[in-house]
């Protein structure tokens, strides 16, 4: 189809980019109830109650995705119709989003047995994290298996609306490119089924792509905070693409590495000083667990997890998942009553006053390291850490575990890569397609005459040096003492 040709037929203001342009199938799609249905997620869920400005939605966010797309695919003088598919993929790619964002998702992808077992499952959760630190792990954004993972709800959302399939059929008839499986597959960081699309995979499912970057100044622009300054330009005009092997890679020239590194360094920050703010991640939590004790509970706005998934694939002409928004939350936080549980009941109580759970006394504990046996030194000191073992802690202890980057340097992705080739059938196979994999999933640097390689392996990135540095938080929070009061009175019955 050479003939395709993008043309903008309206446009709207945003406050990150400027104008947003779009066609005549993003528009319709727009104006669809179920791409409108974003407008009530939040793209920080409770953020806003610390950093009041952070209102932004998952509206607004994939068309910035979109945006930056496009922008990336310009410069890498993509045609007309391979734009306007990754426009799609960018604009549909958070389409299945759940209440509260993240929080919504984690509640069903590990939603647990006793969910009334609050302190006892999140102990679980925290050493489960921790034991599998070391883990070996060769393709790292690949995506989950889980079939409540946003990604695999937005694919299998798309895949049974109706409304979408014949918007962009009436739009795009003609082209054997804009399909809606190669939208699905942009979205989950499918690069294998097939390599026609592989560079456009990795606009949208890399260590560096369009949804990273416009979250990452979106969340700074809306929290107010400076840690998502990022040269945007700076990193386009950069911004190249080989054929390697028969399938493309996008990476970044030489004159590159310093944005990279700033992006990668400044993503960084984000997380430990906004997302894990010791606030926000004690609300997240309480939302969490107070979601989980809603699913399936018919007096909630949470269907149970077979429920959800038929909510996404009858969702044509139905009501039921276009209320599935921060709303649902709300609602069900009013009207739920949670006295299965004291512990549940009392961040109901809580949240319903805008409070959250304290610290206890130990606070928390951060350490730097290069390997688990450093961190596990570190931890094992600490009262925190001991109470984790303690079988009758009642206490509530949060964890996060960050990295600059999920790249490794060459050296060490070959000696992961050992165990899984001598189990492998087809060896040879398997460590081609996992070599190439690494270069799309990370940040290659492009020069011409010499082989790729990831921001680690160069002595000019940052990340040479950074790659194996981790910094682990760990806090430790406590109910209030009128609930462990009714604890102590009611026994052992809500241990």
């Amino acid at each position: 189809m050479d003939s395709y040709r993008i043309e903008f037929i309206d446009k709207i203001l945003d406050n990150v980019h400027g104008f947003i342009e779009f066609t005549a199938v993003e528009k319709e799609i727009l104006e669809l109830p179920i791409f409108k249905r974003l407008q009530g997620i939040k793209q920080l869920s409770l953020t806003n109650w610390i950093f009041p400005g952070a209102e932004h939605t998952r509206f607004i966010h994939s068309l910035g995705v979109m945006y930056i797309a496009d922008q990336m695919a310009v410069q890498l003088r993509y045609s007309d119709e391979e734009r306007q598919l990754v426009r799609l993929a960018a604009l549909l790619h958070d389409i299945g989003h759940y209440p509260l964002s993240h929080v919504g998702e984690q509640a069903y992808k590990t939603l647990p047995d006793h969910p009334e077992r609050i302190p006892e499952n999140q102990k679980k959760r925290v050493l489960a994290e921790l034991d599998g630190l070391g883990k070996t792990n060769c393709n790292y954004m690949q995506a989950s298996e889980n079939p409540f993972h946003h990604e695999q709800l937005t694919v299998r959302l798309i895949r049974s609306d109706a409304d979408i399939r014949k918007i962009i059929e009436r739009h795009c008839k003609g082209s054997s490119l804009i399909t809606i499986d190669h939208i699905c597959d942009i979205i989950t960081g499918n690069a294998e089924r097939n390599p026609e699309i592989s560079g456009l995979v990795q606009l949208i499912h890399s260590e560096l792509d369009a949804d990273r970057i416009d979250y990452l100044l979106r969340d700074a622009t809306f929290s107010g905070t400076s840690y998502g300054g990022f040269e945007l330009g700076l990193f386009l005009r950069n911004l190249v693409r080989r054929d390697y092997r028969g399938v493309e890679i996008i990476g970044v020239s030489p004159k590159g590495i310093s944005i990279a590194d700033q992006f990668l360094m400044n993503r960084y920050y984000s997380y430990t000083q906004v997302f894990f703010n010791r606030h926000v991640a004690i609300l997240e939590f309480m939302a969490r667990a107070l979601t989980e004790g809603f699913i399936g509970q018919n007096t909630s706005e949470f269907p149970s997890p077979d429920g959800l998934l038929r909510y996404v694939e009858k969702h044509n002409g139905k009501t039921e998942f276009l209320y599935f928004t921060d709303r649902a939350f709300w609602d069900s936080l009013h009207h739920v009553s949670m006295g299965y549980s004291p512990f549940a009941d009392a961040l109901q109580e809580l949240l319903l006053r805008y409070q959250e759970l304290a610290l206890t006394e130990n606070r928390e504990i951060a350490v730097t390291f290069a390997g688990e046996e450093e961190l596990k030194k570190s931890l094992r000191k600490h009262p925190i850490y001991r109470n984790l073992r303690q079988k009758d802690s009642r206490a509530i202890p949060i964890l996060h575990v960050g990295a600059f980057t999920n790249q490794i340097p060459d050296r060490e992705f070959e000696e992961r890569l050992e165990p899984i080739l001598a189990s492998s059938p087809l060896p040879e196979a398997e460590a081609e397609m996992r070599r190439i994999r690494r270069l799309q999933e990370g940040i290659p640097i492009l020069e011409e005459g010499r082989e790729p390689v990831l921001l680690p392996d160069s002595p000019a990135s940052l990340m040479s040096r950074l790659y194996s540095t981790r910094t682990c938080i760990l806090r430790e929070y406590e109910f209030p003492e009128a609930v462990l009061q009714r604890l102590e009175e009611g026994g052992n019955e809500w241990r």
